[in-house]
């Protein structure tokens, strides 16, 4: 809020971690139960055959970087228009596969014909995708059951709150501030003629011992935010600043 909404991109967001559950032996078009998913009743004999272990080695066949195609039913874009607008006039795009990375994916239990798993990906996986191709490993089909987001980064250590649950007397208990948020960017130090440079518009150059990341924050010497600047070539250069 107010001035925090200037920096939301600098968010390092790249990590979301799930709670998920999906149903095997059943199909559906757009991956979850918004449409009625078509059962089969042959994968049964399959499904229950399948053991802890060899359920686990096909999770974890998983690990790194993964090759997944969107679904048609998402808001990709194709010529300006989301793919689920296609997908309802049951049109297929052809769609390129998107790299991403699963860091950590953990069977938590398989009770009748659903699958219980966790897992930490990157931004922009597709759950309902990636349910699907785990259980095509066996040559089932399956669908998301149910989906439960249980972290995002980078705000890993701070409470889950309903807004039900807190008001305005006790907001400020609750409040992440900017730099809390931008953790992953590094602290540059500046003199306040330092900073009243870079409110100028004008770059700082030839800094000693200046780090390598390209973003870094801008801190006073009472530890006060200022905002986000570009480091290039021992120089910083003014990216977004608070208002003064």
């Amino acid at each position: 809020m107010g001035e925090g909404t200037k920096f939301i991109n600098y968010i390092t967001n790249d990590k979301k971690s799930y709670d998920v559950k999906c149903k095997l032996g059943v199909f559906s078009e757009c991956g979850d139960f918004e449409t009625e998913p078509i059962s089969y009743p042959n994968e049964k004999e399959i499904i229950n055959n399948l053991s802890e272990d060899s359920i686990k080695k096909i999770l974890k066949s998983f690990l790194g970087d993964y090759m997944q195609i969107p679904p048609m039913f998402s808001n990709m874009k194709y010529k300006g228009k989301p793919l689920r607008n296609y997908a309802r006039k049951n049109i297929t795009i052809d769609r390129l596969p998107k790299k991403r990375k699963i860091y950590k994916i953990n069977f938590l239990n398989l009770k009748d014909d659903v699958l219980s798993f966790s897992v930490t990906c990157s931004s922009g996986t597709y759950i309902r995708t990636l349910v699907q191709d785990i259980s095509q490993s066996w040559k089932l089909h399956s669908c998301l059951y149910e989906l439960h987001r249980s972290e995002v980064a980078p705000f890993y250590n701070y409470p889950i709150l309903s807004p039900n649950n807190f008001s305005n007397k006790h907001l400020t208990d609750y409040i992440i501030t900017i730099p809390e948020m931008l953790d992953d960017l590094a602290k540059i130090y500046c003199s306040d003629k330092e900073i009243d440079t870079l409110y100028a518009g004008l770059s700082i150059n030839n800094m000693e011992n200046i780090t390598k990341q390209r973003l870094c924050m801008i801190i006073d010497k009472n530890n006060n935010f200022h905002g986000v600047v570009t480091v290039k070539n021992n120089s910083i250069y003014p990216k977004r600043l608070m208002k003064r």
